[in-house]
């Protein structure tokens, strides 16, 4: 069972690397408004009834932008009794990452954008979408938590509902992803944007030792 849904999984990949570099290449070539789903639909080998699998839209699809998903070894590996800030932070990154499909390379997509500016806007909607995802599961992991339950009268939390701390939490983490947009653009690797939060995490540290 395990290696079919491998192979399916696969196969869904391709499909959608396909329709994702049929459309950028249409808009680079014959402009955004010469795209359409039947074309690059055909161009990928698949039927347009496919394509609304993938992609919500063909601007979706010339970004190469998707639904963002946490999956089981994000949950795994977010540490909600730790540095909270910081697993919040790098829990939105790896989230984050989820909505851009494909390889690394920013090239493409960078032509795309310079072409047709108000695309940005279409990677805005997405970006509040992972915010969102992540509010959710901050908010329901701090609710549960031994943080959360046995927090004493001096807490800082003390007199706050759970769902406006995780919402500040996650808001100071959206500053620190913006961060590393701007630091990571011409190379958006994993390696470069983890290093990236880091070195913003570091920086935002220092930055509240002197202003508080």
């Amino acid at each position: 069972m395990s290696q079919q849904l491998s192979l399916r999984d696969r196969k869904r990949a391709e499909t959608w690397a396909a329709l994702h570099a049929a459309a950028a290449r249409r808009a680079i070539e014959n402009g955004l408004d010469c795209v359409n789903v039947e074309v690059v639909a055909d161009d990928a080998g698949v039927s347009s009834r496919t394509f609304f699998n993938y992609f919500a839209c063909k601007e979706d699809a010339v970004l190469g932008l998707q639904e963002p998903s946490v999956n089981p070894e994000m949950l795994e590996d977010f540490d909600i009794e730790g540095d909270l800030l910081n697993e919040v932070c790098k829990l939105m990154l790896s989230v984050l990452r989820t909505i851009q499909g494909g390889d690394d390379s920013n090239d493409l997509r960078s032509r795309i954008y310079q072409a047709y500016p108000h695309l940005r806007h279409r990677r805005y909607q997405y970006i509040l979408k992972v915010e969102q995802l992540v509010l959710e599961t901050v908010t329901s992991q701090l609710a549960e938590s031994r943080r959360w339950s046995e927090q004493g009268a001096d807490s800082g939390w003390s007199g706050h509902d759970v769902d406006d701390v995780a919402s500040t939490i996650v808001l100071a983490a959206g500053t620190r992803m913006r961060h590393v947009m701007q630091k990571t653009w011409s190379n958006p690797t994993q390696t470069a944007q983890f290093q990236a939060l880091d070195q913003g995490m570091e920086l935002l540290r220092d930055v509240l030792k002197e202003i508080l």
